[in-house]
């Protein structure tokens, strides 16, 4: 796989039943136009049709009707804009939500700003629909780009959508029949920075909402419930991802603290006076969503690098193989997943006598043409832990990268990583893996990195299970490189500090290098520090110090390829430009990519041409350094 194989694979998301078909989203990306295409695809009676595919507009957000009977999406302009639309100047082109009936489309809502999300209602004869727009005060500026910001509150911006201060969300009510539309949540009212995951139970709406504290100095999240026009706060405090009602009963899916983090994210039932408790306290994992299907609960979790589905009425896990399952549905008893492999993209299955069929052929001309690699899988016993470590081979006397994971709170595993199969096909082996700190494995798993153990227990786990997986996979070349992002980008510059001679070359990709820096500049600055190193700043610098990779960069010789996106709100470009000084100052052979307009999401889901040419450039560099 070469890196301009990225744009010949689809990704499958936004998976939908009405009982008797499925829809989807599918994402592609467009080299030629710079850009991402959303197209919609319709799974019936076993049989693929292309719903509402990708011209001169994208689409998205399937949902049936509560009858089954309608189809509505989102149509909104193509563009090759990462980062929200409303970080730069007012669109021209408005956004649209659509229902469809037969070979009828009809315009239900459109919007200059932004369609977050939206929802039928239980009786098919309104649909509620989130937005985010300019602020009433901001609204009103025709060259926003020009105008002096005033800020008075933390935070003010998040990565991949700019300033948030002057944004609000709103819900409308829409009647179908009318297309009367009416505001029932004023954001700027209400001074609400976020909504998400709106859900009508009986006569009432329930929504999670985000406003800024008292003080002005963080973001608190609240459960509100819209109640004849009435907003109430049901739960605050905590940090939740999903809510969602059975048998007229709320949970949501989060944490009761938010700074109970790091830990596992949690199914928690919700009373009508904001008492949080357990689903399954016992459950040691992850939980990604969830959904329901004829009165039971249905969960996605992490477990040693797959993700997994649960019915968790029943505490029995349906689907256990060395899969990533992405999401799923039921048409009936039966279950349908969207699915991916370590060396095969998405694709749709149904699970027919406990095994998974392949009902989709979206990605059959990305496998015919492309020659991807699997894997080997050991766990790895460090001395101190079991640690999942993967590889792959493609010559004993190849170099070889280790690739570390962001988070640290993420994982590897079996799934189909672009990253590790263009690697490998450039000619290097590759080994990844799972070290503490990473979910998947727990509670303590996850929290065995925090305070005076950051940067200890890790970096054992790291370095143990890539020194025992070059044995494993008989690796006789000694020219290793080291690379990760945020904080991979931490590890791989904390590890050629402290081990300058292990690795011969380093790529330090959108990186977490000084902690003290971190606090006043990043998006989560206030908060995530504290959750992770245990103390504050004020009360310990000599902590946050000694657990920051710019305190040991003078023992760095290492060549290091610093890679950074201008717009990373999330670990700022400040961050960056600290190591490349000092290395640059000391002689080391170092050089530093910045690419504009582009967020902490760089690889994941920047411009295209941008994605190709970092893949260009971190294969060059480990080449030209492992040669």
């Amino acid at each position: 796989m070469n890196p301009n194989n990225i744009s010949e694979f689809k990704n499958l998301s936004e998976f939908q039943s009405n009982g008797s078909d499925l829809i989807f989203k599918s994402t592609k990306m467009n080299l030629q136009k710079n850009s991402y295409e959303f197209s919609i695809h319709k799974l019936s009676k076993n049989k693929m049709i292309n719903f509402k595919k990708s011209r001169n507009w994208n689409f998205s957000n399937p949902k049936f009707s509560k009858n089954d009977k309608l189809i509505s999406f989102v149509k909104t302009p193509k563009s090759s804009e990462i980062l929200d639309s409303l970080e730069k100047k007012k669109n021209s082109l408005k956004n649209y939500l659509i229902i469809k009936n037969g070979n009828s489309e009809k315009v239900i809502f459109d919007t200059e700003d932004s369609i977050v999300n939206y929802v039928w209602s239980e009786n098919n004869e309104f649909i509620y629909v989130i937005t985010k727009e300019w602020s009433d005060q901001f609204k009103k500026i025709e060259n926003k780009a020009d105008e002096p910001t005033v800020i008075n509150k933390l935070p003010f911006r998040f990565d991949t959508t700019g300033v948030i201060y002057n944004k609000r969300f709103h819900i409308y009510k829409v009647k179908i029949s009318s297309l009367k539309i009416e505001k029932i949540v004023d954001g700027d009212k209400e001074s609400l920075l976020s909504i998400s995951s709106l859900i009508e139970v009986g006569s009432d709406l329930y929504f999670i909402g985000s406003q800024h504290n008292h003080n002005g100095t963080m973001l608190e999240e609240h459960i509100i419930k819209l109640s004849k026009s009435k907003l109430i706060k049901i739960s605050s405090g905590g940090m939740f991802n999903q809510i969602f009602s059975l048998q007229d009963k709320l949970y949501a899916v989060g944490l009761r603290k938010r700074f109970d983090w790091p830990t596992n994210t949690t199914i928690l039932k919700v009373s009508e006076n904001g008492k949080l408790i357990f689903l399954e306290h016992s459950f040691d994992r992850n939980v990604v969503s969830v959904k329901t299907h004829n009165n039971e609960i249905f969960c996605l979790y992490e477990d040693s690098g797959k993700t997994l589905l649960r019915n968790v009425s029943q505490k029995k896990t349906i689907i256990e193989e060395d899969i990533t399952i992405k999401d799923f549905n039921f048409i009936g008893d039966d279950l349908y997943v969207i699915a991916n492999s370590f060396s095969r993209p998405d694709e749709v299955f149904k699970l027919v006598n406990e095994k998974l069929e392949r009902l989709s052929t979206v990605n059959d001309d990305f496998n015919n043409k492309v020659k991807t690699f699997d894997c080997a899988y050991r766990r790895i016993n460090t001395g101190q832990s079991e640690i999942d470590t993967w590889g792959i081979f493609v010559g004993k006397n190849k170099p070889t990268l280790l690739n570390i994971h962001g988070g640290p709170a993420s994982q590897y595993g079996y799934t189909f990583f672009d990253e590790f199969q263009t690697y490998a096909s450039a000619g290097f082996n590759v080994i990844a893996c799972n070290p503490r700190g990473s979910t998947g494995r727990g509670h303590d798993f996850l929290r065995d990195v925090c305070g005076r153990k950051w940067g200890v227990n890790d970096v054992h786990d790291v370095l143990t299970s890539f020194k025992k997986m070059i044995k494993i996979m008989g690796i006789e070349n000694k020219n290793y490189g080291i690379m990760g992002g945020s904080y991979g980008g931490f590890m791989t510059s904390w590890v050629i500090g402290h081990y300058p001679k292990m690795f011969k070359s380093a790529v330090v990709e959108r990186a977490l290098l000084n902690w003290e820096t971190m606090v006043g500049t990043s998006d989560i600055g206030i908060g995530f520090p504290e959750m992770y190193l245990l103390d504050d700043m004020n009360n310990n610098l000599n902590l946050y110090r000694k657990k920051s990779p710019i305190t040991y960069a003078n023992n760095i010789i290492t060549p290091t390829l610093i890679i950074h996106s201008e717009k990373d709100y999330r670990c700022p470009v400040e961050q960056a430009e600290q190591l490349f000084s000092n290395l640059k100052r000391r002689s080391v052979d170092t050089t530093m990519i910045r690419f504009p307009d582009e967020s902490h999401e760089l690889s994941r889901s920047g411009k295209p041409n941008h994605r190709i040419q970092r893949f260009e450039w971190i294969i060059n560099w480990h080449k030209k350094q492992l040669k």
